[in-house]
């Protein structure tokens, strides 16, 4: 409970930090994705992540939802939710998944249906700013339902075995449109 307050607070102060997304129209700012509860993962919050603009944009705000396998929630921490990946045990995984909009024009992810499936997620096994060599990284950039969404799953190992990519699976299972 107390985790879920500082995640409310980081993700006040990244969009304080960001010029004040925070106070943008609640039609600018699109509502998190939701995860269906289940045993062995920990909703670990929803929270609003504000962006630095480049210069020609305004300031903009993402809605995120994530989860964690149940040992590894208390590990995370919401103000430096990257870095604190380093903290997972070898069969940690987190599950980040982000509404970036709903029906941009000029935007075009490639259509999905739910459940995404693991399998057809991007690889990463290292990538810029990676807080650690173990961890894995895998995403895929989807329009769902007309929800364009950032959907991530991070693993404390560079080669999680058919059981945590299951549990994955069955969390990416549980994702729901805002």
């Amino acid at each position: 409970m107390i985790f879920r307050a500082f995640l409310a607070l980081g993700g006040c102060a990244c969009a304080i930090a960001s010029g004040g997304a925070a106070t943008a129209a609640p039609s600018v700012v699109p509502p998190p994705p939701r995860l269906e509860p289940a045993p062995g993962w920990t909703l670990v919050g929803s929270m609003l992540i504000g962006l630095t603009p480049r210069r020609s944009e305004p300031a903009a705000a993402e809605a995120v939802v994530v989860a964690a396998t149940t040992p590894d929630a208390a590990r995370l921490s919401p103000f430096a939710l990257f870095s604190s990946l380093t903290r997972l045990r070898r069969r940690g995984a987190v599950v980040m998944a982000t509404t970036i909009g709903r029906e941009r024009p000029g935007f075009r992810f490639a259509h999905a249906r739910l459940p995404l499936r693991l399998s057809s997620f991007r690889v990463d096994r290292g990538w810029e700013n990676q807080p650690a060599t173990n961890i894995q990284q895998r995403l895929r950039a989807v329009t769902v339902g007309g929800w364009d969404l950032d959907v991530r799953v991070y693993f404390a190992t560079q080669h999680p075995d058919r059981t945590l990519l299951e549990e994955a699976q069955a969390e990416l299972d549980r994702l729901r449109l805002p």
